[in-house]
């Protein structure tokens, strides 16, 4: 029994010896040093070698990176930057053995993947053939192809030089930046035309008719436009453009840039495999056929309703005189008064008014915005309770003469259509808005509403209270 466990221990011992040698000869590193002796500034090409495949990147002297082989596209400038540096940052954490015999069991008999760069000089450094990763530690076989040692770096390279073409090409569609574009044409197939121009700093829609432009809508939109990146890469040289709707689009959206340049987007049908969702797309100066995600075409397919300027009635406060206010039942007239006050007449009798309550409410009615436009001209002002307005307040100038009418309604509307099994669909209100600057009606928000359905009392000045006079003293 006793010799028994004596062997039983010294196998234990063989066991843990064994392990400790296994995992001092993996992991122990020498003094860290690169793999190639080269800065990524200095990197002019990179040759990606694979069993099946070569990928070749180029760039001039302080120029951008390019795709040149296997097809010549614009490469993806981060991708490529990230490549370059991960070649020049490599290091070699150990040698593993200086003079292999076989160097199938480091995966470096027939490397997968062989990472050569050239420098601008023309200097063709060695190139570096990757194998397997380590079975412990985190560590993958390197060798040079001009020496016979192995050596161990990250377990990151391989993955790092593990590369498609569509992964290091460019996705940008649009090249110009938001602050380059002056103009914008939007073309549908139905034969609409809208068309935006840039007067300083801000846009006015000149197709189909003369309208200021929401400048928030029009950034978004561009924004949208200028970050589009291609989702999938269908076709460089397709034969027939029909096939993807690109034939006749569905829609045009046309940027033009300094002296005139321009870059279009082309947007015809939605991918039918399954899984997919992308919108075919092309530059109208290119062939290729790509994909873009769904929300790229939703948030450029714009109306003229959509892009128009939605101030429901723009005006300058400090040219009123008096306001005229109905809200509800009641009926107040809010006057200036001498020294920069504000005096409030109700049912006869006027007080004086408060004056920033007064000045606030002028500039929430001049900033009153529409969250969309329903229609214009608005047909009738029956279904939107219009005739009926909640709040109407008409402006008056120092003239005397009327610069304008603002009317806002609110409405409760039933749900349509038979209710799901065991709901009860619940009525919504509705806020809308309309005035004498134009023919068209707003929907506006709760908030909006509110911020106008002020009731006379609220404008009264707030009398000064008078102090409580403190105990005598006895």
């Amino acid at each position: 029994m006793r010799f028994r466990n004596t062997i039983i221990v010294l196998i234990l011992a063989l066991l843990v010896g064994a392990y400790a040698y296994y995992t001092a000869y993996y992991t122990k590193t020498e003094e860290a040093q690169k793999v190639l002796n080269i800065d990524p500034a200095d990197i002019a090409s990179i040759e990606l070698r694979y069993p099946d495949r070569e990928i070749v990147l180029e760039r001039p002297k302080g120029g951008e990176w390019r795709l040149v082989k296997p097809i010549g596209v614009e490469a993806d400038q981060t991708a490529a930057n990230n490549l370059a540096h991960a070649i020049a940052d490599a290091q070699v954490t150990k040698t593993v053995e200086a003079n292999p015999s076989d160097l199938e069991p480091f995966g470096l008999a027939k490397p997968p993947t062989v990472v050569t760069v050239t420098t601008y000089k023309g200097q063709k450094l060695p190139g570096i053939e990757v194998g397997k990763t380590t079975p412990v530690g985190f560590n993958a076989y390197i060798k040079l192809t001009d020496k016979p040692a192995v050596m161990l770096t990250s377990s990151a390279f391989p993955s790092g030089m593990n590369k498609t073409v569509d992964q290091l090409r460019a996705r940008d569609l649009i090249t110009f930046k938001v602050d380059d574009i002056n103009r914008i044409q939007i073309a549908k197939d139905n034969g609409e035309t809208i068309e935006l121009v840039k007067n300083g700093d801000k846009w006015r829609i000149i197709k189909p008719a003369e309208y200021l432009a929401d400048p928030t809508q029009v950034r978004q939109f561009l924004s949208t436009l200028v970050n589009a990146k291609i989702a999938d890469f269908i076709a460089d040289a397709p034969s027939s453009v029909s096939q993807f709707g690109l034939e006749k689009p569905h829609l045009t959206v046309t940027a033009f840039g300094k002296d005139s340049a321009s870059e279009s987007l082309l947007f015809g049908f939605k991918q039918t495999e399954q899984g997919k969702d992308g919108i075919y797309v092309r530059r109208g100066e290119r062939t290729p056929v790509y994909t873009v995600h769904q929300w790229v075409l939703t948030n450029l397919n714009r109306s003229v309703f959509d892009l128009r300027d939605k101030t429901v009635f723009g005006f300058e406060p400090s040219r009123v005189e008096t306001v005229d206010a109905k809200v509800g039942s009641d009926h107040f007239i809010l006057k200036r008064a001498p020294g920069g006050k504000w005096d409030i007449t109700e049912g006869g009798s006027t007080v004086a008014a408060d004056v920033p309550v007064v000045e606030r409410f002028l500039d929430e009615l001049r900033d009153l915005k529409g969250v969309s436009i329903i229609a214009d001209p608005m047909p009738s002002p029956v279904p939107f309770g219009l005739d009926q307005a909640a709040v109407e307040i008409t402006l008056n100038g120092k003239d005397g003469k009327p610069l304008g009418t603002v009317k806002l309604s609110k409405i409760t509307v039933k749900p349509s259509g038979a209710p799901e099994p065991g709901e009860t669909p619940s009525p919504r209100t509705e806020y809308y808005a309309s005035s004498t600057a134009g023919k068209a009606v707003y929907s506006i928000s709760d908030f909006s509403f509110s911020q106008l359905n002020k009731p006379p009392a609220l404008f009264h000045a707030k009398s000064a209270s008078t102090p409580t006079p403190s105990p005598a003293k006895k």
